[in-house]
């Protein structure tokens, strides 16, 4: 509370009320700046050289209380809601502009402190302390300012939320659109694919019944050329069933051992591998893999039968298998070779498009790089490619067993 009225003493001087303790006045004089830093540094904590508050000017019960009280309101509001910026600022990592949310938080703490120092000096006068925290309130007050200029542009450029629920809004109804329209298709891929096949086989089937020793020489050639196209027409259907089934349907990943499943493939291409002399060296440093089997078969399958039929001519094809994990921790199948290659300067854009071929063969129908890279983003992977024309060819599959 307020001291009583013969503890309180003033003098006047050039008509300027000071405080004084007991009968003297407190008065710092002139010095030199140098002593003035030492002398407030060495004494920040110092309350000798000035009187309580109470005891300088004339503080009512009322008048004191209700300024240290306004003080102290005000020191913790300005201590809570730092807090909740903080929690904020932790929690939402996404937050465009953090540095200046983190000066916020300093500029309103520092602002607090002052008013709790102001409610203190009723009892304990340190001035020194208190004008050092005004200083450093003051440096990041204009620090504040300087990165709020900075940023103001840009956070005008910040979309409200009525424009970004207006977008969301837009693209749900374009999704909602190409759904539709995708399930269209699909309807129409399948009765296509359907109604041809019927066809295609009836087509097939009729010219087995066809005796051809019975046919002229002119009418063997066009029945032959007719047999020829009707083997490829349902050749051409059971490659579009194939990448149908494929988009339809996302298969189940299985627990699967890479080397059994390599070896088994590897005895289904047994007699290609003998004719051409192939070698195929297998560098496994991972044996564990979560795929469909059904998708590692084909896959293993296409790429080591390509090696085999775009082999060097004159050399025995040689054929690299390596699974391993990369830098970051996905597993990789790297499948290499020594045959023809590719010139990806001309057909980067085209390796992996359908019935897409880049050399004379005659079982070459550019299909299989076109089903290995759907299958293998069927299931969250992704497939790169390395080559240059008679340097062989290099593909990256990286797995991702989380898809």
């Amino acid at each position: 509370m307020n001291p009583e009225a013969p503890h309180l003493h003033t003098i006047s001087h050039d008509n300027i009320p000071l405080c004084r303790v007991g009968g003297s006045v407190l008065n710092a004089g002139p010095k030199a700046l140098p002593e003035q830093l030492s002398e407030f540094f060495t004494g920040i904590f110092s309350t000798s050289e000035w009187p309580a508050r109470w005891y300088c000017g004339y503080w009512s019960d009322f008048h004191g209380w209700l300024y240290i009280v306004s003080d102290l309101f005000i020191w913790a509001a300005y201590f809570v809601i730092p807090t909740f910026l903080v929690r904020f600022i932790l929690k939402r990592k996404d937050f465009p502009f953090p540095k200046t949310i983190w000066l916020f938080v300093a500029f309103i703490f520092f602002c607090g402190a002052t008013h709790l120092i102001d409610a203190l000096t009723f009892w304990v006068p340190v001035y020194r302390f208190s004008s050092l925290v005004r200083f450093a309130t003051a440096i990041v007050s204009l620090t504040t300012v300087y990165y709020l200029f900075k940023i103001f542009p840009n956070v005008l450029l910040l979309r409200s939320v009525a424009d970004l629920q207006r977008e969301i809004d837009e693209r749900t109804t374009i999704e909602e659109k190409m759904a539709q329209k995708n399930s269209q298709l699909q309807s129409f891929t399948h009765i296509l694919s359907h109604n041809l096949r019927n066809h295609a086989s009836n087509i097939a089937l009729l010219t087995d019944f066809v005796d051809e020793s019975t046919l002229s020489k002119d009418n063997e050639e066009l029945f032959q050329k007719i047999k020829t196209v009707s083997k490829h027409l349902n050749t051409t259907l059971d490659d579009l069933s194939q990448v149908i089934k494929i988009r339809d349907n996302q298969l189940e990943g299985e627990q699967l051992d890479i080397r059994e499943v390599t070896e088994r493939v590897l005895g289904v291409l047994d007699e290609s591998l003998h004719t051409s002399q192939a070698e195929v060296r297998m560098d496994f440093s991972e044996r564990e893999i979560v795929f469909p089997h059904i998708y590692l078969e084909s896959i293993l399958m296409n790429l080591i039968s390509n090696g085999i039929k775009y082999k060097k001519d004159g050399e025995p094809p040689l054929i690299t298998l390596r699974f391993y994990r990369n830098e970051n921790g996905l597993k990789v199948l790297e499948y290499s070779d020594e045959g023809k290659g590719i010139d990806l300067s001309l057909h980067s854009d085209k390796i992996f498009g359908l019935y897409k071929t880049f050399h004379k063969h005659r079982d070459a129908h550019g299909v299989g790089l076109f089903l290995i890279k759907n299958q293998i983003e069927a299931q969250g992977g992704n497939i790169e490619v390395f080559s240059k024309v008679d340097a062989g060819i290099t593909f990256k599959i990286t797995f991702n067993e989380n898809a």
